[in-house]
């Protein structure tokens, strides 16, 4: 690494230490990465295999060709719905946590106010 390197050429054994400890650095920052993108195309193609087996496979059982996950679609086919708005934090039940739009939770619910006129 001499013919690249701005340092001394005494330290050229420290640089190729350090240009190593980089390199692993990188490795282990990057590997796991790798490895789960291509376990991931790996499940997809052996799914999408044993599919298509004759007599065994997922068409002749009739079932659904396997298809890759979806950001947009839930596995029941409803649309997810991406809320950026924040909960309204004084409301003291579950509604706060929930998905669902953000708003004003009133006093009494649906279900109260439909006890109270029917009674």
């Amino acid at each position: 690494m001499v013919w690249l390197s701005i340092l001394p050429e005494q330290l050229s054994a420290f640089e190729a230490w350090v240009a190593r400890f980089f390199i692993l650095l990188s490795a282990i920052t990057i590997g796991p990465w790798v490895f789960l993108i291509i376990y991931d195309v790996i499940l997809y193609l052996v799914r999408t295999i044993m599919y298509e087996l004759p007599a065994i496979g997922g068409r002749a059982r009739g079932k659904r060709r396997p298809r890759a996950p979806s950001l947009t679609e839930r596995p029941s086919g409803t649309k997810r719905h991406f809320n950026f708005v924040r909960p309204n934090p004084s409301t003291d039940d579950d509604s706060a946590y929930t998905s669902g739009p953000s708003f004003d939770v009133p006093s009494q619910t649906k279900a109260q106010n439909r006890l109270e006129h029917e009674g």
